[in-house]
């Protein structure tokens, strides 16, 4: 378990890819948008399945800690995500869902808290790759007696 510190950034990716992983069948599935529109929705998509997975490979072969840019591509995949649900949360609370949604209001509350809990791990996972950050992901580093 110590290589998948720091904990929230694997929790962080974990998630990424339960979540995003389910979307790219629901995507290439709806009949009501076109393929231009489909492949858009796939990008977004990709980029976070890929991201979320290299993280993910990185610190579940103990590589993470050595390679230079692992900070950098989790703070940037965190702060993505962030704008992604700022952008696209809204988008979902106004639109009409598609026609193949039973309940507006559950598909309307289930998105909200899938950005809920997105948003939330994305922020602990940059929390955790402050410098300075312990290597649990906890927060600032004790002070040096």
């Amino acid at each position: 378990m110590e290589r998948l510190r720091p904990y929230p950034v694997a929790a962080f990716c974990a998630l990424t890819l339960v979540i995003w992983t389910t979307r790219i069948p629901l995507a290439w599935t709806n009949d009501e948008d076109s393929v231009a529109a489909k492949v858009g929705w796939s990008l977004p998509i990709t980029a976070f399945w890929v991201a979320a997975a290299v993280l993910l490979g990185l610190l579940l072969t103990d590589r993470a800690r050595t390679t230079a840019w692992f900070a950098t591509v989790g703070k940037a995949f965190a702060l993505a995500t962030i704008a992604y649900w700022a952008v696209r949360l809204p988008m979902i609370l106004v639109a009409e869902p598609p026609a193949s949604v039973d309940s507006e209001a559950a598909f309307k509350v289930v998105h909200a808290v899938l950005a809920a809990v997105s948003v939330t791990a994305a922020a602990f996972a940059w929390r955790s790759l402050r410098p300075g950050a312990r290597a649990d992901g906890s927060g600032a580093a004790p002070a040096a007696a």
